[in-house]
């Protein structure tokens, strides 16, 4: 560093000690402010000291931090309407808008069901003026205002936007919101909702979108390749080719009144977005080892595919319910619109899960015929949950733990009969992935058999998300199921510690196969986005009855994606 010299001409640097010396150099202090003081003398701006301190603050490489709520008075008090005040290079900023209103309490019933306003009243024990009844309205409202401002300056106040994966766990202070008895707090809704907007003001703090701002979250705790690639141009739009997710939903089910034990039993088809395209023509004759690159096409989604393979998942269903109906002997198998597992059919030698796979896959058949992709692009999925088939033996003599498998009636059978009977049914390929094969006991024996006559099926296993590492075997050729919670922050923070958990223990990964229920799908908008952070899913196991609107949200949002990432690479060319 360049000596500074006092009026007394003494170099000041020889006096630093070694360790402030090393600050400097290491931050580059010296050149940066130079620099800065530079660029101020050469505009000589009207405020200098202002202009320093902006030029000062582009060198910074802190994270934006959440501030404070301040009161958004552009609407009625009675929104409860707030802005978010981050810091960001030293400036106070608000970067982000919500309303808390409507998010702290349930839904109200309509009004048909609630009752007519007088009878309601009466209920409250109400009778004051209607001027006292504003009045104590109002003082409701500061004191849930005050309350709300309060609570975000103890819970995130100074909280870097890099900390998302902690923001569940910070709002559980919600709960000592002063609400009327009229309409009581509902934790788990505020929580969902704000976590949900944090994470728009993370993003629009760090001047990105969702998706990658969740990426930059888990790759700040170290998950490495267990992110998925940028998608933030055009360009990295080619990489993604094989990482788009596919959706399921259930077809046929088990239990009462079918013979299909487990009640929790599913038969699935698994749809991928590129099932609604045709598959890029194959090379020319004679090039087939040549590089392709000036001639390859980039083949993508096409716009709101998220929304139509949903709506051919759906036609697979009801084309299921109609090979029901096709057949009087199996019309007791359709019950309330769902429909379960046929007997099977003794006389052709076919059991019961044999036909519902057949059943299953006609049907799948059927309603992807009119599609332009490749038949590929549709599969089997079996959601066995072994655990519901499991008879414990009986008896004075028997073994503790010693039992056999019941999946279709009266049919019983040791690990290494179920095994074979795996082998057997899914003989065909068109099951790609079954979850919960065996039991947790006989998971890493029974999976191990199951992989040798089979290496192409995927094996899932339900182990929770608070499995210590001695509860599962290292090595294991099954991956983990994941069943995703109902915030954003806490479904990362799951993904970042069990996929590192599973990773270090050398199986076959965490997150392949998730399951999202409806509940997830209307109140989580960036669901999708937040799974496509984490490069371990791929298969996305989906309710039958999700809400078609959350399905609308959730599509648009990711063909926004998409849009953005072309816009960048349009610009790019420019």
């Amino acid at each position: 560093m360049a000596g500074v010299v006092e009026q007394s001409g003494v170099r000041k640097d020889v006096l630093l000690p070694d360790a402030v010396r090393k600050y400097l150099l290491d931050h580059k202090l010296e050149s940066v402010v130079t620099c800065a003081l530079n660029s101020v003398v050469e505009n000589m701006p009207v405020d200098p000291y202002a202009a320093l301190a902006d030029e000062l603050s582009r060198s910074s490489t802190s994270a934006p931090r959440l501030t404070a709520l301040s009161p958004d008075t552009s609407v009625p008090r009675s929104e409860i309407q707030f802005q978010v005040v981050v810091v960001t290079r030293g400036v106070r900023i608000r970067i982000h808008t919500m309303a808390f209103a409507r998010a702290l309490a349930a839904p109200s019933a309509p009004a048909s069901e609630a009752g007519d306003e007088p009878a309601a009243d009466a209920a409250s024990g109400s009778g004051k003026p209607e001027n006292e009844r504003r009045i104590s309205k109002l003082q409701a409202q500061e004191k849930l205002v005050a309350f709300l401002q309060d609570f975000f300056s103890k819970s995130f106040g100074d909280a870097c936007v890099d900390d998302y994966l902690t923001f569940h766990e910070r709002c559980s202070g919600l709960s000592g919101a002063p609400m009327s008895d009229e309409t009581p707090l509902d934790v788990s809704r505020a929580t969902v909702f704000l976590t949900n907007e944090l994470l728009y003001c993370g993003a629009a703090a760090l001047n990105t979108t969702c998706l990658p701002y969740m990426q930059r979250v888990l790759s700040n705790h170290g998950l490495g390749e267990l992110v998925s690639p940028p998608l933030i141009a055009s360009d990295d739009v080619a990489a993604w080719r094989t990482r788009w997710p596919r959706f399921t939903m259930p077809l046929f089910h088990g239990g009462s009144p079918s013979v299909l034990k487990s009640a929790s039993l599913r038969v699935c088809v698994a749809l991928s977005p590129f099932a609604l395209l045709p598959p890029p023509p194959p090379p020319e004759p004679g090039t087939e080892g040549e590089e392709q690159e000036d001639t390859a096409i980039v083949v993508e989604p096409p716009a709101g595919w998220v929304a139509s393979v949903v709506e051919v998942l759906r036609s697979a269903q009801a084309e299921a319910v109609k090979l029901l109906q096709a057949d009087k002997a199996m019309a007791a198998l359709l019950v309330d619109g769902i429909a379960y597992g046929p007997p099977g059919d003794p006389k052709a030698d076919i059991g019961a899960l044999a036909q519902t796979l057949q059943m299953a896959q006609k049907a799948a058949e059927t309603a992807v015929a009119a599609l332009p992709g490749s038949p590929q692009e549709c599969s089997g999925v079996l959601l066995a949950h072994a655990q519901e088939a499991w008879v414990e033996a009986e008896g004075e003599d028997v073994e503790e733990g010693s039992g056999s498998y019941e999946f279709e009636t009266g049919k019983r059978l040791t690990l290494e009969e179920l095994v074979d009977f795996y082998a057997a049914v899914l003989e065909g390929g068109w099951i790609r992935t079954i979850v919960n094969p065996f039991r947790l006991a006989d998971a890493e024996e029974g999976c191990k058999l199951l992989h040798e006559k089979m290496p192409e099926l995927k094996l899932v296993q339900d182990y929770g998300t608070s499995t210590a590492p001695s509860q599962m075997p290292e090595g294991a050729v099954f991956s983990g199921l994941w069943k995703l919670p109902e915030t954003l922050s806490l479904l990362l923070k799951q993904y970042a510690e069990q996929a590192l958990l599973w990773q270090e223990m050398g199986t076959d990964g965490f997150g392949y196969c998730t399951t999202m229920s409806a509940s997830v799908v209307s109140s989580l908008p960036a669901v999708l986005e937040a799974l496509m952070a984490c490069s371990e899913v791929q298969l996305i196991c989906l309710d039958g009855d999700c809400p078609d609107e959350g399905i609308k949200v959730i599509s648009d949002r990711i063909d926004d994606v998409l849009f953005r990432a072309h816009l960048v690479g349009a610009r790019s060319k420019e």
